[in-house]
């Protein structure tokens, strides 16, 4: 088998981040072939991997594009050395051989809203220009994309060239989450960890970016529901994001007393397991792993309609969808029904759990290192 020196670029790596996750998967995925990887990036947050090599390099500029446009530069810096066969990217920036989709598309997002009058903006500017850099039709990334919807997005405003897409299957880790790592009784004590007992409900969260994933439409949702529910109610926020203001927005709503957030966890296995139901009311949403993950662990999903992953939850009868644009007052009726039935709830968790036995939710990883090596197989033949 050839052997490939492979370079991985990211902004920053945290343990915590789904971008982040599913990098340090390729790149681990990669090593364990036998490829001599590189990830380049500002800040490693984490454990270390040694299977890989890590360079930290200070991208960091005063603003966030200017970071960006900085990354670029760096990757146009690689190419010119010649020392790897394939430079796979994370963020969307010129001069990659191969881009990992993990954001929507800009560009149609300003036309959507109406605000195309932002491009003059210099920040606005420079992010249109890296996306048409990966994206437009002259140029020649390979672009891995999780999002059906985003692929028919990015094809529409750009007419990319289909040759150059690849949609990848999800890439959950079955082992993680099929077994659960409760007993019936450590189900019960994780419970009570949180003041959850027996009869309680626990309806779970799991993401970083609280505003984007809609905590605060799910804290208005549980805080509108009849008292009888309500008082049973407990809401975990498992991730990263700004506690003081949602908690506030809790408290303001008579429910600070019900609502956790936990930071990011190691364990989120046992939060699948021990939970009622998800709720991920997501603003914007490319994907949702989490949606798919709780499937994968027979918990039943409210979801709102503008996620990548919502078509499985449908395609399943795994859960709730709710329309898109999105409507608080079906969000709280169906939030209502959910909990009030239990039921329900079983019967659309056996379905989640079913439906993900057969279906290829699982190989995205898999896929992405063939699409990688394939590339670096062929720059090296045209070197």
């Amino acid at each position: 088998m050839v052997l490939y020196k492979l370079a991985f670029v990211i902004e920053r790596y945290f343990e915590f981040g789904g971008l982040q996750r599913d990098m340090r998967k390729f790149a681990v995925a990669c090593a364990e072939k036998g490829h001599d990887v590189t990830v380049f990036t500002s800040r490693w947050e984490g454990s270390q991997e040694p299977s890989i090599n890590i360079e930290i390099v200070d991208f960091r500029m005063s603003s966030n594009h200017q970071t960006i446009k900085n990354i670029e530069n760096f990757v146009y810096d690689l190419r010119k050395k010649n020392r790897f066969d394939c430079i796979a990217g994370f963020n969307r920036v010129g001069g990659l051989d191969v881009y990992f989709g993990g954001d929507i598309c800009l560009k149609a997002k300003l036309q959507q809203q109406h605000q195309m009058w932002r491009r003059f903006l210099p920040r606005y500017r420079t992010y249109l220009d890296l996306e048409a850099a990966v994206f437009g039709p002259r140029g020649d990334t390979d672009i891995m994309l999780i999002s059906p919807t985003e692929l028919e997005t990015i094809q529409k405003v750009y007419r990319t060239d289909s040759e150059r897409i690849y949609l990848l299957p999800p890439g959950i880790d079955r082992e993680r989450f099929v077994t659960n790592p409760l007993s019936n009784e450590k189900e019960k004590q994780f419970r009570r960890e949180f003041g959850i007992q027996d009869d309680d409900l626990m309806i779970l969260t799991v993401g970083s970016s609280f505003f984007t994933k809609g905590i605060d439409r799910a804290i208005h949702a549980i805080a509108s529901l009849p008292q009888d529910i309500k008082r049973r109610c407990r809401y975990v926020v498992v991730g990263q994001g700004k506690e003081k203001k949602f908690s506030a927005i809790a408290r303001k709503e008579g429910i600070g007393d019900r609502v956790h957030f936990t930071g990011g966890r190691h364990d989120i296995a046992s939060f699948y397991h021990a939970a009622d139901v998800l709720l991920h009311p997501a603003r914007t949403e490319n994907t949702g792993t989490t949606l798919l993950e709780a499937m994968v662990t027979g918990l039943p999903v409210i979801v709102t309609g503008n996620c990548g992953y919502a078509h499985y939850i449908q395609k399943a009868n795994g859960g709730w969808v709710c329309d898109d644009p999105f409507d608080p007052k079906q969000l709280h009726k169906i939030l209502n029904e959910v909990l009030a039935n239990d039921q329900l709830r079983i019967q659309y968790g056996e379905n989640g759990r079913n439906y993900c036995k057969t279906a290829d939710i699982y190989s995205m990883i898999e896929e992405g290192v063939r699409i990688i090596t394939t590339r670096a197989e062929k720059n090296r033949r045209h070197h």
